[in-house]
């Protein structure tokens, strides 16, 4: 933020020098009157602009501009979170139909079953209309060329074992909260940073008014 300040003559002298008292204002870009010229601030209300601007950016995130790169605010991290915890909804409820293969009857194509016949929906997210193997892949789950789980018989190129398949969706999982329990760790220190913005508003207006007070009674 950069600060413009600018210096104006008292209506009041100084008794021992006879000189005029002074004072400043200061100007910030984005804070402006009516008809869009930069607004007059006092000290008070520049402590105001830039510690909301503080808040605001924790919110919300910013740009780096030493570096151009966008450093994640309080709504990011959420929207990272709420992610995350639908990625693990898919999950399990893929892998709760999977486990049902294994015990329907009658038994699915004698042993194995194919990933792409069923489809994630309802979600609100960009694995809905997708085929669970489409899914899988994309979060890392089985590798190229898997289409099918198989818990019996001989497997093929494009089979991926059963128990293989549950070790690797849990670990998946696992690594997924991980990163949640991450990410609000994050979110309670960035939590708090913006809530020390509004405070210090708070605490400074609340010493300016006492020494201005004090100045007042002195004269």
């Amino acid at each position: 933020m950069a600060i413009t300040v600018d210096t104006f003559d008292l209506s009041m002298v100084n008794p021992e020098t006879g000189r005029y008292l002074t004072a400043n204002v200061y100007t910030v870009p984005g804070v402006t009157n009516a008809d869009g010229s930069l607004r007059e601030l006092s000290i008070g209300q520049l402590v105001m602009a830039i510690c909301l601007l503080r808040a605001a950016q924790i919110e919300d995130g910013y740009d780096d501009p030493a570096t151009g790169v966008h450093v994640n605010g309080i709504i990011d991290l959420m929207e990272d979170m709420n992610a995350t915890s639908m990625e693990l909804q898919i999950m399990t409820e893929i892998e709760t139909k999977v486990i049902g293969w294994t015990t329907a009857s009658p038994e699915p194509h004698n042993g194995y079953e194919h990933l792409y016949h069923d489809k994630v929906s309802g979600t609100g997210t960009k694995y809905d209309g997708k085929t669970y193997e489409e899914v899988l892949r994309s979060m890392g789950v089985i590798g190229s060329g898997i289409e099918c789980v198989r818990w019996r018989g001989t497997k093929d190129p494009n089979d991926i074992m059963y128990d293989d398949f549950i070790t690797a969706i849990e670990a998946k999982m696992d690594e997924k909260n991980s990163f949640s329990q991450q990410k609000m760790i994050e979110l309670q220190s960035l939590t708090n940073k913006r809530d020390q913005s509004y405070d210090m508003i708070s605490n400074v207006l609340k010493s300016l008014n006492t020494t201005m007070t004090g100045n007042a009674n002195n004269m």
